[in-house]
């Protein structure tokens, strides 16, 4: 070291040395030993704290865990319960370079936490040390807290170390009793990537503490680019620029203060190509963090796709500040680091006070050129114009009436304008309420003016979308998997199973094929000619399949016209020409009628009402 370097680091102007670990030191959904407290039994006993206590004997579990609420993954099955015991371990290889720690935990009603037997947090009891059945205060779910726990660095220690938290319910017996928790080294969320282009990146990510940061990043698995930030702040957001297309970005984030330096782990993402296949993801209605979710989750987590789409119902009850890490984006981490997520607003994610804020927050999305928003936007991936649009529901939401969709609605003539400018081969929309479904919403009338929404949503979107040529809409809303029969070329999917509760069989649509009540994702492959869609459940099960062409088969259907109401239509590709055939059965033989070169994604033949008598059926020869 220089004389002038050592000086500075006498002045505490030098980091100490710099911390690489995985944020998540305990894991949303990580394995805990617990132990229920009741009346009439033995107290804990006091050395439970400890790490060497010997838990062995005790109940193990997933978190989170709750009296049975509803949105617990392990049910605390019991009677007469006054507090209840939870302890895990984690790893450290050196702790001395752990910079900054943090507790999130949601609880009810209160909570005592011990990190190696140290206390370092609590919410309600009185008593020191706790008595392990002493009432606390009443506080309602979800009570979703962060704590810093940095001072508290000390007590960690090389190898194995435990953190141990008690619950406390606010009568005695508790009527209710509930926890869940992720204990994170640095980053209190994230880094996550977003809006990946041909050219460009998003990285977003929040720390535990104000920091500068340094992102690093390049082609090769030891980033040589760098971006810095100077300002001091929690929530970072930064843009990479003239990036190679269709190339593996490495990048890792070096945050800073007058307290010392972390580095997150490398990731790496591959930029758009110019043009080119594409592999994607769908899910919708994903949960309340309850076992499914985590299951479907880790399924997910496994997929090759080089995008996500979220078909809305990001989170339950409601998409909050306090809720969207325990129960959204830790849950996903892993995947968020390589794969950007384009997620459509559902009406659970403006159940909140906010609204959309914490939507808005989370997520760096493209904006729209009517509004100037991200309540629907559009985007290029390869050989792919995505579509997302605005429909929570019908309802009338507060603040929102610039933004929903109707048939004079500047969100409907932006996606007419917007369809008719790409020039992508593949045209793929999702919004959360389903125009086609068979399941439990399909009655609903949100905004109660007598007419199913789905029959709106039909005479408002169809036209639009079949004339523009769009192959396939995916929606969430029904907690279900549902594949549709296509409507003149459009092909449309219900995939809201992401892992809350499911909804059974309502009335089943003359266009449904397949209904499952399953909780799954969705596995897209686009290639020139097709799309291919695979139907994956929690347990890694494919239980359907079907591939879609990117110009349909033509098919027969009745419009109002004086001279011609039958008409042969077809999903074309401008520019085109089509040879119409005639035959008498369908194995011919086959009579060329006429030649018509498409001007249109969507083209028309009205079939003579003096047709011949052989000409009993039809079909159609791309002359390519």
């Amino acid at each position: 070291m220089s004389p002038i370097a050592a000086i500075l680091c006498l002045l505490h102007l030098c980091p100490a040395a710099t911390s690489t670990s995985e944020p998540a030191l305990v894991p949303v959904g990580a394995m805990w030993r617990y132990r229920l407290n009741q009346i009439g039994t033995p107290p804990p006993p006091p050395e439970w704290i400890q790490p060497d206590f010997d838990d062995s004997e005790w109940a193990e579990g997933r978190a989170g865990f709750g009296t049975n609420l509803g949105d617990e993954v392990t049910v605390l099955a019991g009677t007469n319960m006054v507090s209840a015991c939870f302890r895990t371990r984690f790893n450290l290889d050196d702790p001395s370079t752990l910079r900054w720690l943090l507790l999130r935990i949601d609880f009810h009603s209160g909570y005592v936490a011990w990190i190696n037997g140290r206390e370092v947090a609590r919410r309600g009891p009185l008593t020191d040390p706790p008595a392990w059945d002493e009432t606390v205060p009443f506080r309602p779910r979800p009570a979703t807290e962060e704590v810093d726990l940095s001072p508290f660095r000390d007590v960690l220690r090389a190898g194995t170390n435990i953190l141990a938290v008690q619950i406390h319910g606010y009568l005695r017996p508790a009527p209710a009793l509930a926890f869940n928790a992720e204990l994170r080294a640095h980053f209190s969320r994230g880094p996550y990537i977003q809006q990946v282009g041909r050219h460009s990146a998003h990285i977003l990510w929040r720390t535990i503490v104000p920091t500068t940061a340094r992102v690093e990043y390049g082609i090769r698995p030891d980033p040589d680019q760098t971006l810095e930030t100077t300002q001091l702040t929690r929530q970072h957001h930064v843009i990479l620029s003239n990036l190679p297309p269709a190339t593996e970005i490495y990048y890792r984030i070096r945050i800073r203060n007058e307290d010392g330096e972390a580095v997150s782990p490398t990731a790496s993402f591959r930029t758009a190509p110019e043009t080119g296949p594409v592999r994607f993801a769908v899910l919708g209605d994903s949960g309340s963090g309850t076992l499914p979710q985590l299951q479907v989750a880790s399924c997910l987590a496994t997929a090759q796709v080089d995008l996500v789409l979220h078909t809305g119902d990001l989170l339950y009850p409601a998409l909050t500040h306090a809720l969207a890490d325990l129960r959204l984006m830790s849950v996903y981490e892993t995947l968020m680091r390589r794969v950007p997520w384009y997620p459509t607003p559902g009406n659970h994610d403006l159940y909140g006070p906010d609204l959309l804020q914490p939507y808005f927050d989370t997520f760096a999305l493209p904006t729209n050129s009517a509004t100037g928003t991200s309540h629907f936007y559009s985007f290029d991936f390869g050989h792919v114009h995505f579509v997302s649009l605005f429909i929570p529901t019908l309802a009338p939401f507060r603040n929102q009436q610039p933004y929903q969709i109707g048939p004079d609605s500047p969100q409907l003539q932006w996606l007419a304008d917007d369809l008719a400018r790409t020039d992508r081969p593949w045209r793929i929309v999702f919004f959360h309420s389903p125009i086609v479904h068979s399941g439990g919403h399909r009655y609903d009338d949100y905004n109660y003016n007598g007419i199913q929404d789905r029959l709106e949503l039909q005479a408002w979107l169809l036209p639009i979308l079949t004339r523009h040529g769009v192959q396939a809409v995916f929606s969430g809303h029904d907690h279900s998997y549902e594949r549709l029969a296509p409507i003149r070329g459009l092909h449309a999917f219900v995939s809201g199973g992401g892992g809350y509760m499911l909804y059974g069989l309502t009335e089943r649509d003359p266009l449904s094929q397949v209904f499952q009540a399953r909780f799954h994702h969705l596995e897209c492959e686009v290639n020139a000619e097709t799309l291919l869609v695979r139907a994956r459940d929690r347990f890694g099960i494919v239980f359907d399949t079907v591939t879609i062409p990117r110009v349909s088969p033509p098919t027969l259907f009745w419009l109002p016209g004086p001279s011609a109401p039958l008409r042969l239509a077809w999903n074309s590709a401008p520019g085109e020409n089509y040879q119409i055939q005639a035959a008498p059965t369908p194995t011919g033989p086959w009579q060329s009628l006429q030649t018509i070169r498409a001007d249109d994604y969507e083209t028309a033949w009205p079939v003579p009402l003096n047709s011949p008598e052989q000409a009993g059926f039809y079909r159609l020869l791309w002359m390519r």
